[in-house]
């Protein structure tokens, strides 16, 4: 293969990466986008229609923790496409299925098949991409969350107002099998560049793979990579950033609604707008990383501390001007972007000299799952019973926290990356 080749390859690669993430979300969102409609019917209360999102996230949380591992040992075209089909044969069941009972566990496999996509696709970026395409695929790569919530509220709304609910997860359904199936295609047309990037030898190239020794890098457990390199700090700060980045932004919408009285059309248009401004988080994020601190858990301690002052700001002034409010609301959440994007997608990057970067990516997204579980009811609990005021100090708290243990940990993740770069792990 020539350089142009190569560079087409890794191109192409990207995209099919970004594509199949950006698919899932139209079959994860459909069901918050269509309750409303679900309950208007008054066959299920909305209890059970809670519980069954809360089904949802539970799988999901699980299965990062099962995928990720088996995300190491399985290849990501069959991982990240069995993902996609499955999630979206799950969506037309939905759609079908009139047993108001098959619908918790119909969409606790839906959980359960999206949970097969986050991990195999950061192995893809760092394993399958060189080393020099990385860091912009990483950061490129978190474009998928706004692109992927718009489109899916999107295309909610429209089939919703001429067709109703069920066609809604029908035709999402469809598209995400199709995905699948673009994605098994697009992964088979670069065989042999992934061929090349993995190792095997084929007539090509099989004098390089020769000259290179096989690194498995499976010698050390999950236990031993997360303590012996400083990684128990990352986990610690990813459930933080958990409780900032999915369960304040939950609440955001009924915080403006409630605090400033507006209608709820307006804070509902925040879920969508906000995502597409928090992107500057990681982008900037990287460039600083990059610039002047070189170490994953140092950037992220800075991005919670602009997250903290945002917060702190939001506390003594925002809740004189909703403009004020909704400006800090952005910074902090664009810089919980910008921490995630540094916990959960370059940390993980080290990892794939061990071939552990989808155990890894799982372990730490499971953690940030669970903990935006909890907090998006731990934060409602607090709002109705204390108020938002010092529900707002909590959302202070839990971002001073963050920034400590990033601060204590950045040491030892320096020096546990060091040992990674050199190949600990193998025997």
């Amino acid at each position: 293969m020539g350089d142009k080749e190569i560079s087409k390859s890794v191109r192409r690669l990207f995209l099919l990466c970004w594509f199949a993430y950006s698919m899932s979300y139209i079959g994860r969102l459909n069901f918050s986008a269509c309750m409303a409609e679900i309950a208007a019917e008054g066959s299920l209360t909305k209890a059970y229609l809670g519980s069954i999102g809360t089904g949802f996230l539970a799988c999901y949380g699980a299965g990062q923790l099962v995928n990720g591992l088996l995300g190491d040992k399985i290849s990501p075209k069959y991982m990240v496409g069995t993902g996609l089909f499955g999630a979206g044969l799950a969506n037309i069941f939905m759609g079908l299925n009139t047993a108001p009972g098959l619908m918790f566990f119909i969409w606790c496999a839906n959980g359960w098949f999206h949970s097969m996509l986050w991990s195999p696709i950061v192995r893809v970026l760092s394993e399958w991409l060189p080393k020099d395409n990385q860091s912009k695929a990483g950061v490129n790569i978190s474009t998928t969350i706004p692109v992927g919530t718009i489109a899916s509220y999107t295309l909610s709304s429209v089939v919703l107002s001429v067709a109703g609910w069920r066609a809604v997860f029908v035709i999402d359904g469809a598209l995400l099998a199709v995905a699948s199936l673009i994605w098994f295609g697009g992964i088979t047309s670069i065989k042999e560049y992934i061929a090349r990037r993995e190792g095997i030898k084929t007539p090509e190239h099989s004098n390089k793979a020769s000259a290179q020794p096989q690194e498995t890098g499976k010698s050390r457990s999950m236990p031993a990579l997360i303590i012996g390199t400083g990684l128990i700090f990352a986990v610690f700060a990813i459930l933080f950033n958990g409780i900032l980045k999915d369960g304040v932004t939950l609440w955001v919408p009924t915080f403006i609604t409630e605090f400033f009285h507006v209608e709820p059309n307006f804070s509902a248009a925040l879920s969508v707008i906000l995502p597409v401004v928090s992107l500057a988080g990681g982008y900037t994020a990287l460039w600083a990383n990059k610039k002047y601190f070189n170490n994953e858990l140092t950037t992220a301690g800075v991005y919670f501390l602009i997250s903290a002052a945002a917060i702190a700001c939001l506390f003594l002034f925002g809740k004189r001007n909703i403009v004020l409010a909704v400006i800090l609301i952005a910074v902090s959440l664009s810089s919980m972007l910008g921490v995630n994007g540094m916990l959960l997608t370059f940390i993980p990057f080290h990892f794939g000299r061990l071939g552990k970067a989808a155990s890894i990516t799982g372990f730490l997204n499971a953690c940030s799952y669970f903990a935006s579980a909890v907090s998006s009811v731990t934060i409602g609990v607090i709002a109705e019973n204390k108020g938002w005021n010092l529900t707002i100090l909590s959302w202070l708290l839990v971002a001073l926290l963050g920034m400590a243990v990033c601060f204590a940990g950045k040491s030892f993740w320096a020096n546990g990356r060091s040992r990674i770069a050199g190949g600990w792990g193998y025997r």
